[in-house]
């Protein structure tokens, strides 16, 4: 794979991490998940052969189709065409959002030197970058698919850390499993929320 199309690839991982950080449009949230797994697929190709690298993707994709499936049956997404303005939390948001972006840039060279030799600097960038969206969003809202796309976020950074140290089946499989139980457990929630609403 070209150099331009990995930069290419993680800029946009980024890009739709941050799109899951600010703003708070489900139908939008879903789609920025499902091209984040596709740009993890096209990053990770670096480290993984393309049958290995596929797993992930077909697992993203599959934990993407659980939430839209539960969201559509809960009655919860509104068209991409709904236009809302910006809110002074999605600002500030936006604001993190662009220092995280820079923190992971900056922080990449330095964490290769010191601690990921073997790493390339533009996979570290884009794990780190996922591993600080993940854990910000995580500790900034409470809806449940927020809290779930914040958790995947942050597991789809360390594997990708990870797969640029050591291979192991037995933790690939480990991760397909925690990616889907991870989906399972915030579509429960999810329904469990609505129907609290309802009731």
């Amino acid at each position: 794979m070209s150099e331009t199309l990995r930069i290419v690839s993680a800029a946009l991982l980024l890009l739709a991490a941050a799109i899951n950080l600010v703003r708070r449009q489900w139908a939008l949230n879903i789609l920025a998940l499902g091209l984040q797994y596709v740009c993890v697929f096209l990053v990770i190709l670096e480290v993984r052969s393309p049958l290995l690298a596929a797993i992930k993707l077909i697992v993203g994709l599959m934990v993407t189709l659980m939430l839209y499936m539960t969201l559509v049956s809960s009655g919860l997404i509104e068209s991409l065409l709904v236009r809302r303005r910006l809110s002074s939390g999605e600002v500030f948001r936006g604001t993190i959002a662009l220092l995280l972006v820079l923190i992971s840039i900056l922080l990449s060279p330095v964490l290769q030197q010191s601690a990921f030799p073997q790493s390339s600097q533009l996979l570290l960038t884009a794990s780190v970058g996922l591993i600080m969206f993940g854990l910000f969003q995580m500790g900034t809202i409470t809806e449940p698919l927020y809290l779930v796309i914040g958790l995947l976020t942050f597991l789809s950074g360390f594997e990708l850390l990870y797969a640029s140290l050591e291979f192991s089946r037995v933790l690939e499989a480990l991760f397909t499993a925690v990616n889907l139980s991870l989906a399972l457990i915030g579509c429960f929630f999810i329904v469990k929320d609505v129907e609290s609403r309802s009731a």
